[in-house]
């Protein structure tokens, strides 16, 4: 994370009436934090290209939002959250569409498979649904800040607005059943 007295510096010029002070506080959010607010959005999104329609929708979410900035919270975790959000939609968007398609292609190869391709290709995908299924919105979330930025229990309880004590219980659950999902898998390949 990045000092307070940074983090007043970039506020005060995304605030800023002159758009060359607010560029330039943009550019300095974007070295100082970038590289971390991708690695979250990576880690939710699970997909590069969204991570990185995530962090620009981030970024002007927090242009269009600075005026909104009350200083409640910290800036950066402000920031953080307003990344997880839009990551998350993104993912969610991404999944309906990846349902679509799987839909029209078991469909093409309904047509065209013999019936024990059909239903082998079915178990696939149950399989990997299953997989990706496995770890809740909340868990994703705890995993993707402790294991992308290293965060602590208390940053994480700070940025999620949780107890610490439910940041360890959801990264325990989100570790087990990420195991249990990884060692079904390779007992039934």
């Amino acid at each position: 994370m990045i000092d307070a007295a940074l983090e007043a510096r970039l506020v005060s010029g995304l605030r800023s009436a002159r758009r060359a002070v607010r560029d330039e506080a943009l550019a300095e959010l974007h070295a100082q934090l970038g590289g971390r607010l991708h690695q979250v959005c990576l880690r939710i999104a699970c997909d590069a290209e969204d991570a990185d329609d995530a962090l620009q929708e981030t970024y002007l979410d927090v242009v269009d939002g600075i005026g909104e900035f009350r200083g409640e919270a910290r800036f950066t975790t402000w920031i953080v959250r307003i990344a997880m959000r839009r990551a998350s939609r993104l993912r969610h968007r991404r999944n309906r569409r990846a349902e679509e398609e799987l839909d029209a292609g078991l469909e093409a190869r309904e047509r065209a498979a013999s019936p024990q391709a059909q239903a082998a290709d079915l178990d696939d995908v149950r399989r990997l649904l299953a997989k990706i299924a496995c770890l809740s919105m909340e868990q994703r979330s705890v995993l993707a800040l402790a294991a992308g930025d290293g965060m602590s229990h208390a940053q994480i309880a700070e940025v999620l607005g949780i107890p610490e004590g439910t940041v360890a219980s959801r990264l325990h659950a989100a570790r087990a059943a990420l195991r249990a999902a990884l060692g079904s898998a390779t007992q039934d390949g």
